[in-house]
């Protein structure tokens, strides 16, 4: 048998005096050290069930759809008014060019270019507007009138009012600008406002009427 020489000897010793140190220290048994609980973590899932089972059991998930039913028919009947709209107090118009600019390279699932970035459309092009937009403010009879004696066929779009009561009264649709996108989109100030086509522009016509609120403005019946 080989002898280690004396360093590596020692070396080996301690350590195998450190690992019999270290295996007879971990088998020890120290006892318990202060109280000791169970984990316990409640069950999400039935933690939701018996939530919603206690809100039938109370009729209080009853009361929440109805709740629910309310809120959406009174959207419905009178959504929120579209802000920053006057009544027009004179007869301006003005020129819309609708055309947008692609931002990126528009491709077809075949991988051909349908448009290029940086490309202006005008959707007039495409889709011609066949019906003037009457933009008008639903809580002024005044303007509810106009809208419903013009000859030409016409879609009302209310940025203000009660669609679904108009709509029952006389007997024609009127629509909603929901959030006030349409207004943003045309830069409406005022109503009643007039947008039909003039070439490839929107010709926006400010349409002032008088009434009791908007007395000494420069009427129109146009």
């Amino acid at each position: 048998m080989k002898r280690l020489p004396p360093r590596r000897f020692f070396a080996a010793a301690l350590a195998c005096a450190l690992a019999l140190g270290a295996g007879t220290a971990s088998a020890k048994d120290l006892g318990v050290r202060g109280a000791v609980w169970r984990i316990e973590e409640p069950d999400l899932l039935r933690e939701i069930e018996a939530r919603l089972q206690e809100m039938e059991n109370t009729g209080e998930a009853d009361r929440m759809r109805r709740e629910a039913v309310e809120r959406t028919r009174a959207f419905i009947e009178s959504p929120p008014r579209v802000t920053g709209i006057q009544p027009a107090r004179e007869r301006r118009t003005r020129l819309f060019d609708p055309s947008v600019e692609v931002e990126r390279d528009i491709l077809a699932p075949d991988g051909a270019l349908l448009a290029a970035g940086g490309t202006r459309i005008n959707p007039l092009e495409k889709h011609p507007l066949t019906r003037d937009l009457l933009f008008i403010d639903g809580t002024r009879p005044v303007e509810v009138d106009w809208a419903i004696a013009r000859e030409k066929p016409s879609v009302i779009v209310l940025l203000a009012g009660r669609p679904l009561e108009l709509m029952r009264a006389h007997g024609r649709a009127f629509f909603f600008d929901q959030g006030g996108r349409l207004a943003r989109r045309f830069r409406l100030r005022v109503t009643p406002s007039l947008i039909n086509v003039e070439g490839q522009f929107l010709r926006i016509t400010e349409v002032p009427l008088e009434d009791e609120e908007n007395a000494g403005s420069e009427g129109d019946r146009s």
